[in-house]
């Protein structure tokens, strides 16, 4: 939580018997005058004398840097100070007490608010004591995550034999062994070839190359090029007519028509690759069996990110059907309209790609939501609160941070996305370190999950591809819709300045 603050009390408040109560800051006097559900509105009061202790205190930093008449900086009486410059320091010292005080009535009252708490000054001035009201919606009770009675299931792949067969002759088809061939190149074959380019009859840039190699029937160096080469001994020369293709590094010559003129060197012919304990030993095997389990184990781990995938679902729908509270409201309307906002978006491009014509790109007044709509929009907006507060909690309870590193390292990831943009997405960060702090949201949550993996019960089931895939695409969509909020729920947490209302410090705790 938030830095400590309690905090020295007077005997009678010890004893409950007085409404004010005295901090590191000062003495104050918190009421709650309502409280119904999670909305509470407390009345706090700052005395008149803290006030100008505070004044005070504000006027003593700054009296080395104030020029008064008749006085060298530094020593003007304080008196002076007060009757010249009280009322211009006066605002600062207010908007400091309304968030110190702010904070500290609701951790006097156990209060951890779920949105930025609404300020209403009552009273104020110099003269005066600082009244004031706090409105603010409280994070609701909710009881501990007990890991013993959670039961997950964990699947795994299972590789059919004709799957590691496959693999095996695509091991050996890639790691096929060439011998010499003394008659003519066929399909198959390697050809091993000088070879001196132009085109137009001019050479260009990267024109020349000896000793490349091309397995011919693929076409992998350029389209049309092993058909002419097909029938050539070792000794021939060649000459092979091709367009260059529009992707030809350089541009000026892509798409034009080229001559190669190659020196055939050699004209290898594939072995027969046997698939034996022999073959698998190239590979760090034992033997053929033990190379097809490490195959398998292979196939299994190409498949890690979806069963990781659908064991955080099965985390998150259990926490969803085994927990119920109260849901803030603030929280929840903020959530209905991102999903509203996301469900609009979607609609928007079915029309687009139906012809539909709007005149904004984010035109949504055209967009109508069926009542069938705003019920699904509700469901998921709940569920996206209720986890958000449920992982939040946990988090916090088993002191899971979010650490520079792991934040680079989301970073980094999310870059990878973005592929040529990476300077511009850096440079995005760096200007607005703000909108960095948001990637933490889901690392906290993966960091949370995590944890609730390693402490419920793991029941493994074996399927294969197919099944995994089937399930998989059966609860993507859906999975999509679900995912919670956690960055977006503590960004609604954490209350901000403002110039017209104060408001206080970032009550929750940032991980």
């Amino acid at each position: 939580m938030v830095d400590a603050l309690v905090l020295e009390t007077s005997e009678a408040t010890r004893e409950g018997s007085s409404p004010f109560f005295r901090t590191k800051e000062g003495i104050m006097k918190v009421t709650v005058t309502s409280s119904k559900n999670l909305q509470s509105t407390l009345k706090i009061v700052v005395e008149k004398k803290e006030v100008d202790a505070k004044i005070e205190v504000r006027l003593s930093e700054l009296k080395n840097t104030i020029n008064l008449k008749g006085f060298r900086p530094g020593k003007a009486p304080m008196e002076l100070l007060k009757k010249q410059f009280g009322s211009s320091v006066y605002g600062e010292v207010a908007e400091k007490l309304l968030q110190e005080s702010t904070f500290q009535a609701l951790k006097e009252k156990n209060i951890t608010p779920a949105s930025q708490p609404k300020i209403d000054v009552q009273s104020s001035g110099e003269d005066k004591n600082l009244e004031f009201t706090v409105s603010v919606e409280q994070v609701p009770e909710i009881k501990k995550i007990d890991f013993e009675k959670i039961t997950l299931n964990k699947y795994e792949v299972k590789s059919d034999k004709k799957e590691i067969e496959q693999r095996l002759k695509g091991i050996a088809e890639s790691n096929k062994k060439y011998v010499d061939k003394k008659d003519k190149a066929a399909n198959d074959d390697m050809v091993v070839f000088n070879f001196e380019a132009t085109v137009e009859g001019k050479p260009f840039e990267g024109n020349k190359g000896e000793k490349l190699q091309v397995v011919l029937g693929k076409d992998l160096f350029i389209p049309g090029f092993d058909k002419q080469i097909i029938g050539s001994k070792q000794g021939d020369e060649k000459v092979a007519k091709v367009k260059l293709p529009e992707n030809y590094p350089n541009k000026e010559l892509a798409g034009k028509p080229a001559e190669f003129k190659c020196k055939i060197v050699e004209v290898k012919k594939p072995e027969d690759q046997k698939i034996d304990d022999a073959f698998a030993k190239n590979f760090g095997a034992k033997d053929l069996k033990d190379l097809e389990s490490m195959i398998g184990n292979q196939i299994s781990k190409e498949y890690e990110s979806v069963t990781d995938q659908l064991l955080k679902k099965e985390i998150l729908d259990d926490l969803d059907k085994k927990f119920t509270f109260d849901l803030p409201k603030g929280l929840l309307e903020d959530e209905v309209q991102n999903v509203e906002h996301t469900l609009v978006n979607e609609k928007m491009n079915e029309f687009k790609a139906k012809g539909e014509k709007f005149k904004h790109e984010h035109d949504h007044d055209k967009i109508k939501l069926s009542d069938s709509d705003k019920q699904t929009v509700l469901k998921i907006a709940k569920r996206r609160v209720k986890l958000a507060l449920l992982l939040n909690k946990t988090g916090e309870e088993n002191n899971i941070k979010v650490t520079p590193e792991e934040l680079k390292m989301e970073l980094e990831k999310q870059l990878r996305n973005y592929p040529g943009q990476e300077k511009n997405i850096r440079d995005f960060y760096q200007k607005n370190p703000a909108e960095l702090t948001k990637l933490k949201g889901p690392v906290f949550e993966d960091k949370v999950v995590e944890l609730i993996k390693s402490k419920g019960k793991i029941v493994t089931k074996v399927m294969s591809k197919e099944e995994l895939l089937k399930l998989f695409n059966n609860i993507g969509e859906e999975s999509e819709k679900k995912k919670t909020s956690v960055s977006k729920t503590k960004e609604k947490a954490a209350p901000s300045k403002t110039k017209k209302k104060a408001t206080p410090k970032k009550l929750v705790k940032n991980s």
